[in-house]
Order: structure tokens, then sequence, then C-alpha cells
């Protein structure tokens, strides 16, 4: 089915957003999965490197959770960044039947992947406005909203008050969150290497950027660590969006990409300070990635 596109993510307001980002010398984490073959990059990437082999049972444990203490036959799973869909389709399974799936993304690829059969909607969560009232035309009380694999890519006071925004008191948020217990250093060969670095290469590339080297650092953002990307330019070249050129020289870089990790103890005060209350966790064997069951204060 056609997907229904807020004003966030329409083509004309994208570009915007993208000559904003070119502007900023700072690329929005939505920009690196807009086309099908950044999405197939992705998609590749994800199944090869981020999935411990026992996450599943992880994600299966707090579906079960969750499904314990809903009291609801009838209602909507809200997949907020949905990607392909397949974590919240299996949360799906352990809910009631007559709940109904609604995904969202950014990424009409991914989206459509996700769920070919549904209206999926379109939106850029971290900018939206509106976006409680967009929701509320598409689905009714009763909701269950998932979060998966999105709180990594944003600065928490970037994202965190978009999301709560979107809760109410009898809502539940299943969120996933990149967990670093024995130090982030650990975890830097997941994302340097070399097919992350295609991915993420793939959307200067794909807009005239012509040669350059993507390098992975990792870097402090006061009280959080985070893996960073960045793409720096081999030669002179001019990118444009929005009927605005860019001109760029050899050594400048654009920011392509962050991944923000977290202790158990870190995730809890920061979801605290926006209003979001942790009532179960649960956790990979390795320590590396956590799901959590939520609700607001």
């Amino acid at each position: 089915m056609k997907p229904v596109i807020h004003a966030s993510q329409s083509p004309a307001q994208v570009e915007v957003d993208r000559a904003e980002c070119l502007r900023r010398r700072i690329i929005a984490s939505k920009f690196l999965y807009e086309s099908p073959r950044q999405a197939e990059l992705w998609l590749r990437l994800h199944e090869q490197y981020v999935a411990p082999a026992d996450l599943t049972q992880t994600y299966q444990q707090a579906a079960e959770a969750l499904a314990a203490c809903w009291a609801h036959a009838e209602g909507t799973l809200i997949a907020l960044g949905c990607g392909g869909g397949e974590k919240d389709l299996k949360i799906l399974d352990q809910l009631p039947h007559g709940m109904r799936f609604l995904p969202t993304d950014v990424s009409v690829p991914l989206a459509v992947k996700a769920a070919p059969e549904t209206a999926a909607l379109i939106f850029d969560l971290a900018t939206a406005k509106n976006l409680p009232e967009f929701i509320d035309q598409y689905a009714g009380p009763n909701r269950v909203f998932t979060f998966f694999g999105i709180l990594p890519n944003f600065s928490p006071d970037e994202i965190l008050p978009q999301l709560r925004a979107l809760l109410k008191p009898e809502d539940r948020l299943l969120l996933s969150a990149n967990l670093a217990p024995h130090g982030i250093g650990a975890i830097l060969p997941q994302y340097d290497n070399a097919d992350t670095r295609e991915w993420l290469s793939e959307y200067p590339r794909a807009h005239g950027a012509g040669e350059g080297v993507l390098k992975i650092t990792v870097e402090t953002d006061n009280p959080h660590e985070f893996i960073s990307g960045r793409f720096y330019f081999r030669e002179p070249c001019i990118m444009r969006a929005n009927d605005e050129q860019f001109h760029f020289q050899s050594g400048d870089a654009l920011h392509i990409f962050v991944s923000y990790r977290y202790t158990l103890r870190s995730l809890g005060e920061t979801l605290g300070s926006h209003g979001i209350v942790i009532e179960k966790s649960f956790q990979s064997t390795n320590g590396e990635e956590g799901v959590f069951l939520c609700g607001i204060q």
C-alpha cells in the first residue's frame, strides 16, 4: 500500500533539510537510509555485525513481559523507525490477535519492506511538528510503541523530548539501547570495518562527493561516549541541494554518523531526566544491547 507521508518528509522539506545538513557539514541520520541501495547496505551490515547470537531471546523475553502486563484485546503496535520490521513483528506475535501493526520510518524502502500490505507512516521523528496529532489519526487507544535501533543515532537531548511527547500514561514503550559494559573501545570493530564504511560512504558518493575516506573514531559528549564517522574529501567537489551549491576542498569533512553507547545506570538516568521510566530490562549475554519496557512518569 502507498505510504502516508508527513510534512516533515515531504520532498520539499527533505531538500531543505539536506541543504542545511551540507551547510552545517553534519548529515542527519535519516539521509543514510533513503535510497534502496542505502537500505540494502544497512540491512546487510545489521545482519552481519549488529545482532549478537542470543539477541532473539532477549527480544522474546521483553515481548513476553509486555504481553503479561498488556490487558487489551485490541490496539496498535506503532513501530518507530521500523527498519526491516523483523523485531517489531516478533513483538506483535506475542500480543492479542486484535492488535494491528503500524510501521513508521523516514525511509520509504525500509517501511515498505517491513509491511508491504500496510499503509506505513513516513516522518522524521527528530524534527516533525504536531506528530502526536498526526499519529492519532491512524492509531486509537491501547498503544504499544517500539523504538528499536534509533536511540543510538541521536544525542539524547535531541530525540528523547520528541519520543516523550508521543507517549500517554496508558501507553507502553519497548526501546533498545546499545550498551558498553566493558568500555566503548571493545565494540569499535563492529563499526570500524569495510562494510560500515561502504554504507556510510554511499551518501556522499551518491551526491557528487567523489573520492574520500571514511574514518571511525570514539568521541565524548559529556557524560556520554559515542562512535563517530566522518567522511574526508580527497578532492574538491560541489554538492547540491535545494538549488544551492556547497563547495568542499580536499581535507574537508562531513560528519556522517554517531552511535551513542550507555551503561545501565546512565541509560536510566538519561531516560528519567526526560520523564521515561524503565520498568523491566533485558540484556543480551554479552551485555552490549538491552531491551527495556518503559512507561512515563
